[in-house]
């Protein structure tokens, strides 16, 4: 069995992917890790047995149904499928609908839930059959069980953690705040709604950047790493801090490996508060920041943290830091509020995944990955447009490893976005040590016909 995984952002996203490598090639199998934006060009080379992608969304389903056109069973993983609104396009009600109203539900070969609650809500109303709905876990929060925590290391230590979460209106991949809410707009949520969101972002980011600087000067013998969200642009936070020598501005790396070293995390409406809870580091929520179309966009994140109403009360928990997560009820927590969003946190995902998948293709007879360079060559899709056309052309002839590094050249925030060997390698050896099991290979793909390399790596059984 082959199966692709589509990555968006490395950061967030890598770890789960290589973890989910991992267990499929314990079992004899290969994976091929392959980046968002050269999907459309490798996805047709790989002679996959199945594809996961990381969302179901009106901006790529053209690209599922071509796909699927080419006979490849595709399954989603979403990569935010476990802190969701109340209301709008990502309610579990609206999603479900969603995929029901669009036609995924007759494209999709599987949905990979993070959590019951979702999945409870396509068995609802999605249109999907029941025995295609799994509640599997996301492989990317493994590394929080007590089962691998311990591969998760980083160089800094004694540090009250910062976790930034303003994308939508200081982001790093697109121009402006403008170029987001059309995103917005176009997956389905209401222009008045987004329009609130992005002034209470504006007004809150203020008060925030305001806030953390206030306690770095009232605890200058503290270390606060700031860590923006990794679809952030951190030369604002730079900027800002630059005068608070106590006060260290670092995105890189996986917000978990941070975490894991940290003496606590302070956010506001932030998944991160999750992965906190997880690892034993009390997630303090700054709710007087707050305001009330927020705190209904993301609940999760306020209802499992200790709620902070005053600057104040966030100064007196850092005072006494080791009582108030003394006092935290980390387990009361996860069962009651996260785990209907999060299943187990047993480091098994991965494996769960594998399994639903195994069990899919088997159950509809699948007899092996397919390849298409004719695919490849119209960018997957049924109708492309002249530029995806002349895209493609040029990553066959010149190999989508060229490509790529071509438009990082043009487009440097795309770098943020690249997956090298060496750090995929580094990470499986880590887990291979820590299960004491044999290395995976990993090796770029090639080109069926050319040979040229392609971005996509693919690790297999050594």
């Amino acid at each position: 069995m082959h199966i692709g995984f589509v990555v968006d952002h490395p950061k967030r996203d890598l770890q789960g992917a290589i973890m989910l490598a991992h267990a499929l090639v314990q079992r004899g199998h290969r994976a091929s890790i392959i980046p968002l934006y050269e999907q459309a060009v490798d996805v047709p080379l790989l002679g996959l047995d199945a594809l996961i992608v990381n969302y179901a969304r009106p901006a790529n389903f053209d690209l599922v149904q071509g796909y699927v056109d080419m006979g490849l069973p595709v399954f989603v993983l979403d990569t935010e499928g476990g802190v969701l609104a109340e209301d709008g396009a990502n309610a579990p009600d609206e999603l479900a609908a969603y995929i029901r109203n669009s036609g995924y539900a007759e494209l999709l070969a599987g949905y990979l839930f993070w959590g019951s609650r979702l999945r409870q809500a396509f068995v609802d109303g999605s249109g999907m059959l029941a025995e295609n709905l799994h509640a599997t876990g996301c492989p990317r929060f493994d590394y929080a069980s007590p089962r691998w925590r311990d591969v998760l290391d980083f160089p800094r230590c004694d540090y009250i953690l910062v976790n930034a979460n303003f994308p939508l209106v200081n982001p790093l991949f697109v121009s402006n705040p403008e170029e987001e809410k059309k995103t917005l707009t176009k997956a389905g949520w209401k222009v008045e709604y987004v329009d609130k969101l992005l002034a209470d972002q504006r007004d809150i980011l203020h008060n925030f950047l305001s806030t953390v600087n206030e306690l770095a000067a009232h605890f200058p013998d503290r270390t606060f790493l700031v860590r923006p969200h990794p679809f952030e642009n951190p030369d604002l936070y730079r900027e800002i801090f630059a005068a608070q020598p106590n006060v260290i501005v670092d995105g890189q790396g996986s917000v978990l490996n941070v975490i894991r070293h940290a003496d606590c995390v302070l956010h506001l409406n932030c998944g991160t508060s999750v992965e906190a809870t997880m690892l034993g580091r009390l997630p303090i929520s700054l709710e007087f920041l707050n305001t009330q179309h927020m705190a209904r966009h993301s609940t999760l994140p306020s209802r499992i943290s200790l709620r902070a109403e005053s600057v104040e009360m966030v100064a007196a928990v850092l005072e006494h830091l080791s009582e108030a997560v003394s006092a935290f009820d980390f387990d009361g927590n996860y069962r009651q509020f996260i785990h209907p969003w999060f299943h187990e946190n047993d480091g098994a995902a991965g494996e769960r995944v594998v399994e639903a998948v195994g069990a899919t293709l088997a159950r509809r007879g699948h007899g092996g990955g397919r390849v298409s360079v004719a695919r490849s060559l119209a960018s997957s899709r049924r109708n492309s447009r002249p530029a995806q056309y002349l895209q493609s052309a040029l990553a066959n002839l010149l190999g989508s490893r060229a490509t790529s590094a071509l438009r990082a050249m043009a487009a440097p925030a795309r770098r943020e976005k690249q997956i090298l060997p060496t750090a995929v390698q580094a990470q499986l050896a880590l887990l291979a040590g820590h299960a004491g099991t044999r290395l995976p290979r990993v090796r770029r793909a090639s080109h069926p016909w050319t040979g040229l390399p392609l971005v996509t790596l693919t690790v297999s059984p050594s």
